[in-house]
């Protein structure tokens, strides 16, 4: 595997901007944003900021973008996962790896369906959660990607290959040994702290203060973590204790980008959580009355 030295981002919401802004920082050449004409005007009328930095940053339309990238980071909403599939198409060479940046457990299989396991990897981003108001985002730190294959013992050379291109860019990250675990870890947190803020209209204080509102999130993270237990997930019946107490221990004004959608009149991604453990528990005879809830209250009109 060639080093990666070339990098492609598809998705310029918070997490974008996040990434966009670290790699621009270290090496602005290195970098292409890739977006359509409507939205390059937008961006070049009002330019993304980080933490109060303007980011001038290397735009190009999938028909214009060149040579293929190494690496293409997705972060898109997962509304839009489907709709980017077509826009990676032009981005992409013989050895293109390809890095969802999604929260929820499902955008690899929703890429490697299009494009192969080969090019694919698992991904996702801890974080503090960002405040985004239009095209600027505040993120305090203590943000780092996880990634590799399903299993990373030892990683592959393409995901020593992404590594090495995360250390030259400063760019914390973590591969775990098992991928999966690890991504559903965070995806039961997510059921429990962003359905819960969003259905409360709330930020971590109410949870933390109000003890049927976290008894509300714990529901949630139980149900997820039952279904995750007969999938056979390691370690998936530990993760609701270890998440209440991530939520315990979060800011007080911490709001999570499902309350921050609701709040801006924007469709939540109830299909990233609760319709995902809803789906899955039917498969397994797992029962999820509160999720299914939550996909009736939440569900866009």
């Amino acid at each position: 595997m060639k080093p990666v030295r070339d990098v492609a981002l598809v998705g310029l919401g918070a997490i974008g901007i996040l990434y966009a802004g670290q790699i621009s920082a270290r090496d602005p050449r290195c970098l292409r944003v890739v977006t359509d004409a409507a939205r390059l005007a937008r961006y070049r009328a009002d330019p993304p900021a980080l933490n109060g930095r303007r980011l001038d940053l290397n735009y190009a339309t999938p028909e214009e973008f060149g040579p293929p990238a190494d690496l293409v980071l997705v972060a898109v909403k997962s509304t839009g996962l489907a709709a980017a599939v077509p826009v990676l198409a032009p981005l992409l060479g013989p050895d293109t790896q390809i890095l969802p940046l999604l929260n929820g457990i499902t955008a690899q299989d929703v890429l490697a369906e299009a494009f192969g396991w080969p090019r694919v990897l698992y991904g996702f981003v801890y974080c503090e959660s960002s405040m985004r108001t239009g095209n600027a985002v505040i993120q305090g730190g203590g943000e780092k990607i996880v990634f590799g294959e399903a299993t990373n013992d030892p990683p592959a050379p393409r995901v020593r290959a992404v590594a090495g291109c995360f250390d030259r860019l400063g760019i914390r990250h973590h591969v775990p040994a098992d991928m999966r675990a690890a991504q559903w870890k965070k995806f039961i947190l997510n059921v429990g702290i962003n359905q819960a803020q969003a259905l409360l209209r709330a930020p971590c204080r109410e949870l933390q203060q109000n003890p049927e509102a976290m008894q509300l999130a714990r529901t949630l993270m139980d149900e997820a973590a039952a279904v995750g237990a007969a999938l056979g997930i390691a370690g998936a019946a530990d993760v609701p204790a270890w998440a209440e107490g991530v939520i315990r221990a979060a800011a007080p004004d911490n709001r999570t980008s499902m309350l921050q959608d609701v709040e801006a009149g924007r469709a939540p991604e109830i299909d990233l959580f609760a319709e995902t453990v809803c789906r899955l528990g039917r498969q397994c005879g797992i029962p999820t009355p509160a999720n299914e809830l939550v996909l009736q209250l939440l569900q866009p009109a």
